[in-house]
Parts: C-alpha cells; sequence; structure tokens
C-alpha cells in the first residue's frame, strides 16, 4: 500500500469540492458556451450573409442568451441569493431560442 495515494486522493478531493474550483468551472462553462455560441452562429451568418456588423450582432446575441441560460441552470451554492439584472428582450428571445444543453459525465473514462 502506498500511503502517499490516500493522501493525494483526500487533497484532490478537498480541491475538486472548494469554492475556487467550483467557480473556474462555472466560469468555464461559462467561457465556453458563450464563445462557441458566438463563433456557430456568427460564421454561419457571415457565410450566408456576407454582412460582417449583422454576423457579429447575431453572434454577440446568441452568445448573450446562452450565457444567461447556463446562468440560470447553475444549480450549485455558487449562485444562490445573487440579484442579475437583464433587459427584457433578452428573456423573450431566450424563451423563443431553442437552446440544446449538453450534460456531460463527472466519471473519468
Amino acid at each position: 500500500m502506498d500511503p502517499f495515494a490516500g493522501l493525494a486522493d483526500f487533497i484532490l478531493g478537498k480541491l475538486k469540492q472548494s469554492a475556487a474550483a467550483l467557480w473556474f468551472r462555472f466560469l468555464f462553462e461559462l467561457a465556453f458556451s458563450a464563445i462557441g455560441s458566438f463563433l456557430f452562429v456568427c460564421g454561419t451568418m457571415l457565410i450566408s450573409t456576407r454582412v460582417m456588423t449583422f454576423s457579429v450582432g447575431s453572434g454577440m446575441v446568441a452568445s448573450a442568451i446562452s450565457m444567461t441560460y447556463l446562468f440560470r441552470k447553475e444549480a450549485s451554492r455558487l449562485t444562490r441569493g445573487m440579484l442579475v439584472v437583464l433587459p427584457a428582450q433578452e428573456s423573450a428571445a431566450e424563451l423563443k431560442t431553442d437552446i440544446q444543453t449538453i450534460q456531460k459525465s463527472d466519471k473519468e473514462k
């Protein structure tokens, strides 16, 4: 038996549960969702319309919608009790948008 394996598992387990680790994970999820949405929508609009301003604007709207959706879906203790102010148009746009959610497993393969 390796005595250091138990200590390493204990420390890594505590690190995974720390507030800083949870915040880094949430911020990564926000950034990944926002950038992925922006690039997909902006690229698609740019190919179809060839209008840069319209494409970037559409990508920004999609990015904002995906970040807001993710913030609302966050179920951990990180965002409880927070007050967020959003324009009514954003809420209406989110309700009309078909958003796909992907839940990855926490287990390693």
